[in-house]
C-alpha cells in the first residue's frame, strides 16, 4: 500500500465588496496626510498651525512709565491743482447759423445724403446728393427715427428741381 500524502484544506475565498477597493487606498492617503502633518510640525512647530493671537490687555499698558508724548507734525498741505475757469457760454448761434425754412443748406455727408419721400427711414429714396450739394429747406423740422427731418428742394443734373426729406444732422446751415 502506498502511503497517502497529507494535504491541507483549500480555503475557499469569498468575493471582495467593490467598496474594499475603494476604502484601502483612501485610508493609505489618509494615514500618509497624517503622518506629513505630524512630522511637519514636529520640525517646524506653527507653520502649519497658526498660532492664536492675544489681545493686548490694558493692564499691560498700565505698567508701561509714562514718556513724553511726542507732539504730531502739522500735516503738509497738499498742492491743489489750480481752480478752472469756468468756460465761458456757448453763444446762442446767429439767426444764419441754424436750419430754418426758407434758408439754403450745404450737404455735410462726406458718402453722400439720401434723400427720401417722407421724413423717415421707413421712406424710400428718392436720390443722393453729394457732398457739398446746395439745398434750399422748405419744410421741417418733423422728428421720426431720432432724427429731425427737413423737406429740401434740390437741382438735378437735367435742371429740373426735385423735393424730398433728409435728416438735419447731415446739412451745414448756408451756402458753400
Amino acid at each position: 500500500m502506498t502511503p497517502r500524502r497529507y494535504q491541507g484544506r483549500r480555503r475557499q475565498q469569498r468575493p471582495r465588496s467593490p467598496w474594499v477597493a475603494l476604502l484601502i487606498p483612501f485610508a493609505a492617503i489618509l494615514i500618509t496626510g497624517g503622518l506629513f502633518y505630524t512630522f511637519a510640525n514636529m520640525l517646524e512647530p506653527g507653520v502649519l498651525a497658526s498660532p492664536t493671537p492675544v489681545p493686548p490687555t490694558a493692564t499691560l499698558v498700565a505698567a508701561l512709565p509714562p514718556t513724553a508724548t511726542p507732539t504730531p507734525e502739522p500735516p503738509t498741505p497738499t498742492p491743489q491743482p489750480p481752480t478752472p475757469t469756468p468756460e465761458p457760454p456757448t453763444p446762442t448761434p446767429a439767426v444764419a447759423d441754424v436750419l430754418r425754412v426758407g434758408i439754403e443748406a450745404t450737404v455735410n455727408a462726406e458718402s453722400g445724403l439720401r434723400v427720401r419721400s417722407g421724413p423717415g427711414t421707413n421712406f424710400d429714396p428718392v436720390i443722393t446728393l453729394p457732398l457739398g450739394a446746395i439745398v434750399e429747406v422748405y419744410d421741417g423740422p418733423q422728428r421720426a427715427d431720432t432724427y429731425t427731418w427737413w423737406g429740401i428742394r434740390f437741382e438735378r443734373e437735367d435742371g429740373s428741381i426735385g423735393e424730398g426729406w433728409v435728416a438735419g444732422d447731415f446739412l451745414d446751415p448756408g451756402a458753400g
